[in-house]
């Protein structure tokens, strides 16, 4: 049996999570109802032509409710139509807020890096360049999804906080499944770095020798 570095293979295996992780976090709402980055449970009272006890969730590409409403799937969506019927939620009527979801776009992206760091390390099993480009690539994932997971908690936790702004108190907001998904990736994306970074410039690794460094020159 050929002898190669088991130091890699913790970049093989959360490279492979993170990527599925990341597009978990992708499919979220409105493609998957029961992944969502924040849900939104309205009032009893809600003033009208806002629906009342109504349950929304936000994912990357849109948002849909329980009544079976959902938003096309489109890069960056306007938070306060959540109610589909046309009519903005005054709460979060803020263009500032829509142009934040068009930075949602890079939980895919990660998820592109996280399959090019899993086929970098991959062939860091049987060559030290696999291993350096893996490296690399999942020193950068990993930076990137800090700055996701950043953005995730910054725009989720404004709206959270604006859902509940006077006249509207009585909402409920809670957290979704995918901010805890991105914070899990992040971590997957750490550890293959850190294990390509060892396998590459720390450990003494064995690597398949090659032919010609077999023979002798005369």
């Amino acid at each position: 049996m050929r002898p190669f570095p088991y130091s890699i293979v913790p970049a093989i295996v959360g490279s492979l999570v993170c990527f599925v992780l990341l597009i978990l976090a992708t499919i979220s709402s409105p493609m998957v109802d029961t992944i969502y980055f924040l849900k939104l449970i309205t009032a009893p009272d809600e003033p009208e032509p806002l629906p009342s006890n109504t349950t929304v969730t936000f994912g990357v590409f849109g948002m849909s409710s329980n009544d079976g409403r959902r938003s096309l799937v489109s890069l960056g969506y306007s938070p306060s139509n959540w109610s589909g019927l046309g009519v903005d939620d005054p709460t979060v009527n803020q263009p500032s807020l829509k142009s934040i979801t068009y930075a949602l776009i890079l939980h895919p992206i990660g998820a592109f890096l996280a399959i090019i760091a899993f086929g970098f390390s991959t062939i860091g099993l049987c060559s030290r360049t696999g291993a350096v480009f893996s490296t690399l690539v999942s020193l950068f994932l990993s930076i990137l999804l800090l700055t996701i997971f950043i953005i995730d908690i910054v725009f989720f936790s404004i709206l959270k906080s604006q859902f509940t702004d006077a006249p509207y108190e009585r909402r409920r907001t809670e957290y979704g499944n995918a901010l805890w998904i991105v914070l899990v990736a992040l971590l997957a994306a750490v550890v293959c770095a850190g294990s390509s970074f060892w396998t590459a410039f720390v450990g003494r690794n064995r690597y398949p020798r090659r032919k010609w460094a077999n023979r002798r020159e005369y």
